[in-house]
């Protein structure tokens, strides 16, 4: 059993600086930024991040020799989602997340897509192959 192996046998790729978890990621990068280079979309992001939830702390008194010292902790980390991709596409803010398929979506990230929507109001967007992203292209006239 190989100790490096990921989840979906996904291979990591470096594009312009960037690490993809897939090839399928880093070929829908490549494509976006052929998108932005012909004006088709702008704003660019890659693995931009959103709190879906602050972390929740308490208060405590730590006593100590000589005094009394109010401390913090922290009892739940944030819960935060990192998509893949942002850009904005004829005036509407469009994130994206690349997915291998619609019967392998999992179930943490079913739940922060509904969050997404109701905390920030954004609605992801999947994408399963390349052709999904012809929606972003121009219309020829």
């Amino acid at each position: 059993m190989r100790a490096n192996r990921t989840k979906y046998g996904n291979s990591k790729v470096v594009y312009d600086g960037y690490t993809f978890d897939s090839k399928r990621e880093g070929n829908v990068y490549l494509r976006l930024k052929d998108l932005q280079s012909r004006g088709c979309i702008s704003d660019l992001q890659i693995h931009p991040k959103w709190e879906l939830q602050p972390k929740l702390t308490e208060t405590y008194v730590k006593h100590l020799k000589t005094k009394d010292k109010e401390c913090e902790r922290t009892v739940l980390l944030p819960i935060t989602y990192e998509a893949d991709f942002a850009f904005h596409h004829n005036g509407k803010y469009v994130v994206v997340d690349v997915k291998i398929s619609k019967s392998l979506l999992p179930k943490e990230y079913q739940i922060k897509k509904k969050m997404m929507r109701y905390v920030h109001g954004i609605i992801l967007t999947e994408v399963y192959a390349l052709k999904d992203l012809a929606q972003f292209e121009i219309e020829k006239q």
